[in-house]
């Protein structure tokens, strides 16, 4: 081979030379399909997509698994905490109702085990608590379970306070050797057994201070709890701690308020000494009605020393001649008295003030009548609905062959001081009230023989007679007074940046005709007049008895009405001989005043007209309007507003009628028998 026959890489690269017999036909020859290039040899390897899948699809099953599993094993151990929870309250509170408090303490420390677990295992849902949503039901589940642990702190805070009331109850015996139980009474205890009892209550004081802080606390994070987020099982069991906490905190705030004023006016540390009031208010006076009687009662701690009752007039009558106090200007044309006594001093409705001026009065009457030197630490005001009160809880008492029930035993009484007495040829005019005494004293002596079972209900009886009215107290001790005021239990005056209305009654020689009065207060409210807002008080009274008797005549009242300090009277009618009001200022009110008569059978009306002062004006302006409505203690009166604004009422409390929403006014109508505020929003 030739050098130039050699193959050429660069032009034929890879082509081996053919051999001579085969060489590429010529044109004339048809052209011949190659053969096909023959398959690359196959790897032995294949991807197993199949397995794969298969592999991921396990690994992600556990990873969900290892995701899951502590959300289930933590709510798992929640729930079972929360049914030990409610296992142990239930058995808690059979315990309480036993009096068992140990017992009832360590199922309250078994509860709050159970609630830690609960907390735990809402701990180990980890990332769970970030998911929309069970998220939610696990945030939910932690807010019951701090409201339901800082109850059950509460709760055993005041069983600590029981336990030591009770142990000292326990520690200390009486005659018969046994310890002090339920069915044992006040009289039954000895006077180092009350000691104990009230200095126990003392010391258990700030414990129950702090669980009404507790309980407070739960209250209000229960109504923050989404109930729709909760998981059934844990708010079923939760369910009966969280209906009950409500009336556990408004109890034990009554309860702690109530210890905080009886200890003190129990006469522990010191004995103390109070000038007791029977206040009849069927023949009103400001602060409740005219003073029948009066009676000193001395208490060292909780055993009463000495009570003694006895007519007004024993005391002002000896000093009749020398008692130089002047009246009030209405009180000297109207009853025609040469001087202020005793029987008249609670002329100004704030409890205090007229107080105050009867504890002078008495202590300087008894010292110029008795030569009697007396150290008087306050006041207590007693209404006759307290008596019908406690006569319900005790039951009928009999003095002198008659008998005293809720239902009869003040029109029996008043028949027996008015009346009866007369009966009694060897009476003198002058004992004619002792019948009052012989039934408080008997009243005093059923009440001190209740058992201990129902202490709690005279309790009760108590905390609502505060809340009425239906007892006043006031104390010379300004930290005490400080207590009772913040309580709403003094009848101090109140004072607003608002809208105020206070309609005081002082019955001048109409016997006992508030007792039938039907008595009306129509409030209304113009603030569309140019001149700025006119407020108008109708008073509606109606005299229900229709004929004159020894109990009954025409009405004759003097009325202040007590409305915002600035107010300037536009108009009036109704007062009696058309004399003009009085405009005053008293309490940091301004007054109008007013002395009128409503016949037997007949209605009348005393209406007073004026504008209200600029602050009244801006808050209608700006919003929002209120308006506090004092009540006069011991009165009974239906409350009717007709507020016109000129401008949508958005929002008010308490509500309107739903018939009534959406115009630019408001109305109301209710049984005045506490203090009220309306709130209203534009």
């Amino acid at each position: 081979m030739s050098l130039e026959q050699q193959p050429n890489f660069l032009t034929c690269p890879a082509m081996p030379e053919l051999p001579a017999g085969d060489a590429p036909p010529t044109s004339s020859q048809p052209p011949q399909r190659p053969a096909p290039r023959p398959e690359p040899p196959k790897s032995g390897y294949q991807f197993p997509w199949k397995k794969a899948l298969v592999l991921v699809g396990i690994l992600a099953l556990v990873g969900v698994m290892l995701l899951a599993a502590p959300g289930l094993v933590g709510g798992v151990r929640a729930g079972s905490g929360a049914l030990r929870a409610q296992s142990a309250l239930k058995q808690a509170q059979a315990h309480a109702l036993a009096r068992e408090f140990r017992e009832a303490d360590q199922e309250l420390s078994s509860a709050e085990s159970a609630l830690l677990e609960v907390r735990a295992g809402l701990r180990m849902t980890g990332p769970w608590r970030q998911a929309p949503w069970v998220g939610s039901k696990i945030r939910a589940l932690e807010e019951v379970e701090r409201a339901g642990s800082a109850a059950i702190g509460g709760l055993r805070d005041l069983l600590f306070a029981a336990i030591s009331i009770q142990d000292a109850l326990e520690g200390a015996t009486g005659p018969d050797g046994l310890g002090v139980d339920p069915n044992r009474s006040y009289n039954d205890l000895s006077k180092e057994e009350k000691r104990a009892v009230i200095a126990r209550l003392a010391e258990s004081l700030p414990r129950m201070r702090t669980a009404r802080e507790k309980v407070a606390i739960a209250a209000e994070a229960w109504k923050r709890v989404p109930q729709d987020q909760l998981f059934a099982p844990i708010r079923n069991a939760l369910a009966p701690l969280a209906d009950r906490l409500p009336d556990a905190s408004r109890q034990l705030d009554e309860a702690v308020s109530i210890l905080e004023i009886a200890v003190p006016i129990l006469g522990y540390p010191t004995p103390k000494t109070y000038l007791v009031l029977l206040q009849n208010a069927d023949e009103m006076r400001p602060t409740g009605g005219f003073i029948g009687n009066v009676g000193l009662m001395s208490v060292d701690a909780g055993d009463l020393a000495h009570i003694e009752f006895e007519d007004v007039y024993a005391v002002d009558n000896p000093v009749i001649n020398t008692w130089k106090e002047a009246p009030p200007e209405i009180m000297r044309r109207e009853l025609g008295i040469p001087a202020w006594f005793l029987r008249d001093a609670n002329w100004s409705p704030d409890v205090p003030e007229s107080f105050e001026r009867v504890l002078d009065f008495y202590v300087r009457e008894m010292k110029l009548g008795r030569n009697a030197d007396l150290h008087v630490d306050g006041v207590i005001a007693l209404q006759p609905e307290l008596f019908r009160q406690l006569l319900l809880l005790t039951g009928p008492i009999v003095v002198d062959g008659k008998t005293f029930g809720a239902d009869n035993f003040f029109d029996q009484l008043q028949y027996d001081v008015e009346q009866g007495f007369f009966l009694e040829d060897d009476l003198p005019v002058a004992q004619r009230k002792e019948i009052v005494a012989k039934v408080g004293d008997e009243l005093i002596a059923k009440l001190t023989s209740q058992p201990a079972s129902r202490w709690p209900n005279m309790l009760d009886i108590a905390a609502k007679s505060l809340d009425q009215k239906d007892i006043l107290i006031y104390s010379r001790d300004r930290n005490l007074q400080s207590l009772i005021d913040a309580r709403g239990w003094g009848g101090r005056t109140l004072g607003t940046e608002g809208d105020e209305l206070w309609v005081i009654d002082a019955n001048l020689a109409a016997l006992k005709t508030d007792g039938v009065m039907d008595k009306r207060i129509i409030y209304s409210v113009d603030a569309t007049d140019p001149g700025g807002p006119v407020a108008t008080v109708r008073l509606r009274y109606t005299n229900t008895n229709r004929t004159l008797s020894w109990r009954y005549t025409r009405y004759r009242s003097y009325t202040r009405v007590y409305v915002p300090e600035g107010s300037e009277l536009l108009s009036w009618s109704g007062i009696s001989n058309n004399r003009n009001p009085d405009v005053l200022k008293e309490l940091g009110k301004t007054v109008f005043g007013g002395f009128w008569i409503v016949q037997p059978g007949a209605t009348g009306e005393l209406v007073f007209r004026y504008r209200l002062p600029a602050r009244v004006r801006e808050k209608i302006s700006s919003g929002p309007y209120t308006l506090l409505v004092q009540r006069q203690p011991g009165a009974e009166a239906k409350l009717t507003l007709d507020l016109r604004f000129g401008k949508t009422v958005r929002s008010a409390s308490p509500g309107e009628d739903e018939e009534q929403f959406g115009d630019d006014r408001y109305r109301y109508e209710t049984d005045l028998v506490e203090n009220e505020t309306f709130t209203i929003g534009f």
